[in-house]
């Protein structure tokens, strides 16, 4: 069996194809294929991508998630989420992930979470959110986070992870 090689995630630019590229699930590839370019340039969300080499030896795109400056008011968060915290709560949305179906049992998707989450501590470290929040699209999304740690939002279908290092326990 062949290795596949991933590309450490990166911006996903005007000049990378998508084309041909499946998650599964028909929200996440609909935003890829409409609205992926316009978020980018009206700066309401960064995508970044991890590739691979088709037989052709060209770039194919393997997966992707976006990241965006984001805020959660005070009647919708609970706990260590809003203790302490202005109204409205800075934080980063992890707004969009998909992993083709082709690299589903690869673990891209962990791979791209991770790199999420860190890209999402520095920007932290130099602007300030207190968590990392998604909103799970699937039962299969939700049981993904929560194996990474995500705590639910109560009374909402958002998780949060915490981007302050001294604040994960």
């Amino acid at each position: 069996m062949d290795v596949i090689n991933f590309t450490k995630p990166r911006r996903l630019t005007a000049n990378d194809s998508i084309s041909g590229f499946d998650c599964g699930l028909p929200l996440v590839n609909d935003w890829l294929a409409r609205h992926a370019a316009t978020a980018g340039r009206q700066g309401t969300a960064v995508v970044y991508a991890t590739f691979t080499k088709d037989i052709n030896g060209a770039d194919m795109l393997a997966g992707f998630y976006t990241l965006s400056a984001y805020s959660i008011e005070h009647s919708g968060a609970s706990g260590w989420l809003k203790r302490n915290c202005p109204n409205p709560i800075p934080a980063i949305l992890l707004g969009m992930m998909g992993v083709d179906i082709r690299f589903q049992t690869m673990h891209v998707g962990s791979q791209l979470l991770r790199d999420a989450v860190l890209r999402s501590m520095n920007a932290a470290a130099i602007i300030g959110a207190r968590a990392l929040l998604v909103e799970p699209a699937t039962n299969q999304a939700v049981a993904f986070y929560e194996r990474y740690d995500f705590r639910h939002i109560p009374k909402s279908s958002r998780m949060f992870t915490p981007l302050n290092i001294r604040n994960h326990r």
